[in-house]
């Protein structure tokens, strides 16, 4: 097993490109070079599932405070009551409402999602070891793989269609839906 490997043959991610690499592949890579823990971590970071690895607690909690801090951008733009929305986190980080409040000057919302998930990358880096092969890198490495394909997997005629479904239907007031 080796950790200096795996990150050392890791490719380079950003969010504007198609990753080469799969989750899939990639947790393969990390189930042969890391330990069972933290190849455990990074699937758990990958496919969002149970986890109680300190690095896996860490990324959870620094990603509710930046909800509750788009939550509160969100209500205050909306001018309602933010506390239904709001989460218990461990830690705090008033930082993280100055840069969502940069974020929410964006008019674009697709602009300001890709925003919001270069905030989330930056975390990720954050939790990051200063160690350059430190495992931590490894495992901020699997949440900037799963933003980066959540970029890449948007389908902007997909997105078309169902922009044109939602706006084509008329919700009542009991629930239901009819067409317009």
């Amino acid at each position: 097993m080796s950790t200096y490997y795996l990150i050392s043959s890791l490719p380079v991610l950003n969010l504007e490109q198609r990753p080469s690499l799969t989750s899939e592949d990639y947790l393969l890579q990390g189930r042969t070079q890391l330990s069972a823990t933290d190849a455990d971590a990074i699937e758990a970071l990958l496919f969002d599932l149970p986890s109680s690895h300190p690095f896996v607690v860490a990324w959870r909690d620094k990603e509710t405070i930046l909800k509750n801090a788009i939550a509160y951008a969100r209500a205050t733009k909306a001018n309602a009551d933010v506390e239904p929305w709001i989460r218990p986190t461990e830690g705090c980080d008033i930082s993280y409402e100055v840069l969502v409040d940069e974020v929410f000057q964006l008019t674009d919302p697709l602009q300001r999602e890709r925003g919001l998930d270069k905030l989330r990358w930056m975390i990720a880096e954050s939790l990051q070891d200063y160690d350059p092969m430190d495992v931590t890198v490894a495992l901020a490495y699997a949440i900037k793989l799963r933003l980066a394909w959540r970029w890449a997997k948007l389908d902007e005629a997909k997105g078309q269609v169902a922009f044109e479904q939602l706006t084509t239907k008329e919700f009542q007031l009991d629930g239901s839906v009819r067409s317009a």
